[in-house]
């Protein structure tokens, strides 16, 4: 029985994630190969040699990027999941609050998909998936976290636009309240947890459910899909 993603070469970053790594485990169980990015001190604080330490915001980060797809002779996929979150009300973000956040949540997607959409395998299952949120349609103490994913949203289509034409799809999945280690900063388990009463599926998500709609916008199964954004947020834009 042949994998959605079998042959497949996958650029993940964030992959030591609570997102990223199930959907690094769920390529490889699909039969991709991924090529795992991470901060420096994350891959350390793993201890696995799973994902190649990297400071994408770093000068020249996305030629080491790139010369590490040239090593599998190009790549068949990117996914962009590398993200901060910032919170705090507007007018205690300075500008370097907003700075750090957009560095990472938007210029570092917009850089990979620029510089590495050369080495995409144009074809029907060449694709690009950006991890957004539900952010996207506003909330109150996290501006500058909201408009990087929401500006992530908008790079999204205006990739699928352009890079169309050369065979390249492009989407962007947009998570609600996952049940990952980031819900233990400040008090956002405790909000997630009364939101997710209200939900018309009661429940939070787990990385699992992410990592599914990314290997399935990664594969021939949604080849006539782009410019696109899945909300898996148990109903919670529509409730």
């Amino acid at each position: 029985m042949t994998g959605l993603l079998d042959g497949r070469r996958i650029l993940v970053t964030g992959a030591l994630g609570g997102i990223g790594t199930a959907v690094t485990r769920l390529i490889e169980s699909e039969g991709g190969t991924v090529v795992g990015i991470d901060r420096p001190e994350s891959v350390a604080r793993s201890g696995t040699h799973t994902a190649h330490g990297l400071d994408l915001t770093a000068a020249g980060a996305t030629d080491r990027a790139r010369e590490l797809c040239r090593e599998l002779g190009g790549i068949d996929g990117l996914v962009n999941n590398a993200g901060i979150e910032y919170r705090a009300g507007l007018g205690e973000h300075t500008d370097d609050d907003w700075s750090r956040v957009m560095a990472v949540n938007l210029d570092v997607p917009f850089r990979l998909s620029r510089d590495l959409a050369g080495l995409l395998e144009a074809g029907p299952d060449a694709a690009i998936v950006n991890i957004c949120s539900i952010a996207v349609t506003g909330f109150a103490g996290q501006v500058a976290y909201d408009a990087s994913k929401g500006g992530l949203q908008t790079l999204t289509r205006s990739l699928a636009v352009e890079l169309g034409p050369e065979g390249i799809r492009a989407n962007a999945v947009c998570p609600g309240f996952i049940d990952t280690p980031m819900l233990d900063t400040g008090s956002l388990r405790d909000l997630a947890t009364k939101v997710a009463r209200g939900l018309p599926l009661r429940r939070l998500g787990i990385p699992d459910d992410i990592g599914h709609a990314v290997v399935w916008l990664l594969s021939g199964r949604s080849r006539y899909i782009t410019g696109q954004s899945l909300y898996v947020d148990g109903g919670m834009i529509r409730s």
